[in-house]
């Protein structure tokens, strides 16, 4: 009898680790499953803008960086925390859109997170509202917290209080102070903003931005659908295509003259970006009129991001 007390808490420490590593686990399996899914939630919500919104700022820091000859490794801290810093950009961008867009997205985006069943426009409505103060503190800790505040400003009023019927009149110069927020806060993340931050800043954000309308093209059925009028549907795709791949056939001329040539860099360097922001520019616009269906528009638009980050990138070797 003696050994019995024994026993019987060696039996209750032996259920209790068995019970409790059986509940850690659940609780341990259930928030793996739940990072996984915000995992997929994101990547599905951002992916389309992700190489226009994300990839363009984080190189411009970068070029900033080059420009007032950063160490290494607060070059580094600097992109980090420019990727972060835009990333809660596009999150809250994509969250508050796609709250709004469902039906939308059911036609033109179905593997978006809400019409794939991932979650409801509910729950993007909460992640939205729960990721605009963390933007905004991630605004205030790099000291760009009045291109944040600008930006939700730009948000709420396209998102949440503009009518669709007015969509082709609210949406462009909305874009535009979007572009300037992204190019003004990435370089103000490494010093403040002087003559040649704003001259590549305007230049390429006001350049960009005016064929952007084009992101409208692939999303012409749902915005009919909706209610939404886009310029395509007031004036058809061609008209918009034939802009897009004008401007964008034009801008290296533009770029090469306000940019990279009074950039002082050595004529090698200032030939290499001019001829890869010619290529990239001029192959997106030829895909804008030759490649004409929802999926190759998707594609024409992710390379017009990237060629956009690709000027920005110029600046790690003109500046």
């Amino acid at each position: 009898m003696r050994n019995q007390p024994h026993a019987l808490g060696h039996r209750a420490r032996w259920f209790g680790e068995l019970y409790g590593n059986r509940y850690g686990r659940r609780r341990g399996n259930a928030l793996i499953a739940w990072v996984l899914l915000e995992v997929r939630i994101t990547t599905r919500m951002m992916g389309d803008n992700f190489p226009a919104a994300v990839v363009p700022p984080a190189l411009f820091t970068g070029a900033a960086c080059v420009h007032y000859q950063t160490s290494g490794s607060t070059t580094l801290l600097r992109v980090a925390t420019s990727a972060l810093l835009f990333f809660a950009f596009l999150y809250v961008f994509d969250a508050s859109n796609q709250a709004r867009g469902l039906e939308e997205d059911r036609i033109n985006k179905p593997y978006r997170p809400a019409p794939a069943g991932l979650t409801t426009t509910q729950g993007l409505r909460r992640r939205f509202w729960s990721a605009m103060p963390l933007y905004t503190l991630l605004g205030w800790a790099t000291g760009t917290l009045l291109w944040a505040l600008l930006w939700q400003a730009v948000i709420v009023g396209l998102h949440l209080l503009s009518d669709p019927r007015f969509y082709f009149v609210v949406k462009p110069p909305a874009m535009q102070i979007g572009i300037i927020c992204q190019t003004a806060a990435a370089w103000q993340l490494v010093a403040p903003l002087d003559r040649t931050g704003w001259t590549w800043a305007l230049t390429t954000g006001i350049g960009y931005n005016i064929a952007m309308i084009f992101e409208d093209v692939r999303d012409m059925d749902g915005d009919r659908r909706i209610g939404r009028r886009t310029l395509p549907l007031l004036i058809g795709h061609w008209p918009v295509r034939i802009w897009f791949a004008v401007v964008l056939s034009g801008l290296p001329f533009a770029l090469y003259i306000l940019l990279f040539a009074p950039s002082g860099a050595d004529v090698t360097a200032t030939a290499v970006c001019t001829l890869v922001v010619t290529a990239m520019n001029w192959t997106v616009a030829a895909r804008s009129l030759l490649r004409r269906n929802k999926r190759a528009d998707r594609a024409t638009y992710q390379l017009y991001g990237l060629a956009f980050g690709a000027t920005l990138g110029c600046g790690l070797v003109l500046l």
